[in-house]
């Protein structure tokens, strides 16, 4: 298939026959149409009908989806498909502008995207007008404030590159390239950084957490189709577009407020159909908006959970010196059961220590018997109340009380009493 249309829009022959100029017309340099495919799109116009079965004021189905990293973003509008990656680095200021950063766009467009993309070819003047539109929307509008991007006045600011790329085009690349933009702009995190003094610290995602980027408004362009009988197709695929005898695309914001009007193409656009696109315009702006919000907000709940569970794995994991002590404990363990290691060696010398023949354990039953002969000797004292000989010399008598039992215990001679009488005489 695209063989065959590049032969045509060569214009050479296919299959032998000389090509017809009555029966293709040429809306430009690299788009072709059959007259047929032309007679049966305006014949459905004249019956307010479409190919896809749509209105004249209805758009497609829009899909947003994220990659892994912030201001990675896949857009499809129908079956036009657009990617946008946003990506920051510091770098020195104009001259002329000390307290700006840089906000620039980088399009380029698939060679399958679509035959008028074909390297060597015309083309190349609509993408440069592509990019020259969204600088007018997102930076001329001032919907992204440039001097937020600002870290040290006349040294050091934020340059911020979008890079779009078109890969697969089934009409208004406009929008869905626009769309791409702002929707990556809206869900970049930069880095978070640290100023103090003259010094400039710039925080990795593990030290901080990123920032979004500071958007004072969200313009959104709805792209019109000019058809030659006056009507205007919101949303214009490939075929209606080279039906169509120019292009109308308007950015509104969230406010209601008219940012840019461009118009591609001679047709001429009266009063009315100017009015009538502006309120189109801002009914579609709410839409856009809502859908690219709530996709930006389950993207973030997304993060999160999976920032939750990987924080979880981290935590349960076992870190790697833990891991090197239970090696070291098995290899100590294994050293154990081969070889003797001290420890185990004063143990084997303590427990022949308290063999049976040892003199060691035959002194605490003699110390367990004298002090029973203590304590019978005391309970004896107490109830006899005697007189007791101290070493010393010294009498005193006993009275039962807690203070003259202290005095006995001194008395280590009580073990040489063989017997006590029962009729008070002394001892």
């Amino acid at each position: 298939k695209l063989q065959f249309l590049y032969l045509i829009a060569r214009g050479r022959r296919v299959g032998g026959a000389p090509r017809n100029e009555h029966t293709m017309v040429k809306l430009d340099s690299s788009r072709t149409v059959s007259q047929n495919e032309k007679d049966f799109v305006l014949e459905a116009l004249t019956e307010n009908l479409r190919g896809d079965d749509r209105t004249f004021t209805q758009f497609r189905r829009l899909t947003v989806n994220f990659g892994k990293k912030s201001g990675s973003v896949d857009i499809c509008l129908g079956r036009t498909r657009v990617l946008a990656n946003v990506r920051c680095r510091a770098v020195e200021p104009s001259q002329y502008r000390p307290k700006e950063g840089f906000l620039d766009f980088n399009l380029s467009v698939s060679p399958m995207a679509d035959p008028m993309y074909v390297h060597g070819r015309t083309g190349r003047s609509e993408i440069e007008e592509l990019k020259r539109l969204l600088d007018r929307v997102l930076k001329v509008s001032k919907a992204v404030d440039v001097e937020s991007l600002c870290l040290l006045p006349g040294k050091m600011v934020w340059s911020v590159r979008v890079d779009i790329t078109i890969v697969d085009s089934d009409g208004n690349v406009t929008d869905a390239a626009s769309i791409a933009a702002l929707t990556a702009l809206l869900h970049f995190r930069r880095p978070e950084v640290t100023i103090r003094g003259g010094s400039v610290t710039i925080h990795s995602e593990s030290e901080r957490e990123p920032v979004p980027l500071n958007i004072q408004h969200v313009p959104i362009v709805v792209t019109f189709g000019v058809m030659p009988g006056g009507a205007l197709l919101a949303d214009p695929t490939t075929l209606e577009s080279s039906v169509s005898s120019g292009e109308l695309s308007i950015a509104v914001n969230t406010l209601n407020q008219v940012c840019v009007i461009h118009k591609v193409g001679g047709a001429a656009v009266t009063q009315t159909q100017l009015l009538n696109a502006i309120r189109v315009a801002a009914h579609k702006v709410d839409y856009i908006v809502e859908r690219i919000t709530a996709s930006i907000a389950e993207d973030e709940v997304k993060r999160k959970k999976a920032g939750l569970a990987q924080f979880a794995w981290a935590k349960d994991r076992q870190s790697v010196g833990e891991m090197e002590k239970i090696a070291k404990g098995i290899e100590q363990a294994k050293a154990k059961k081969t070889a003797p290691t001290e420890d185990v060696q004063s143990g084997k010398r303590r427990a022949r220590s308290l063999s049976p023949d040892d003199p060691d354990i035959q002194i605490q039953p003699l110390k367990a018997a004298k002090k029973a002969k203590k304590d019978e000797t005391v309970t004896l004292t107490s109830r006899a109340n005697l007189t007791l000989c101290v070493p010393d010399g010294e009498k005193k008598e006993a009275d039962g009380e807690e203070e003259e039992v202290e005095e006995v215990e001194e008395i280590e001679e009580v073990e040489e009493v063989e017997e006590i009488p029962e009729d008070g005489e002394d001892l």
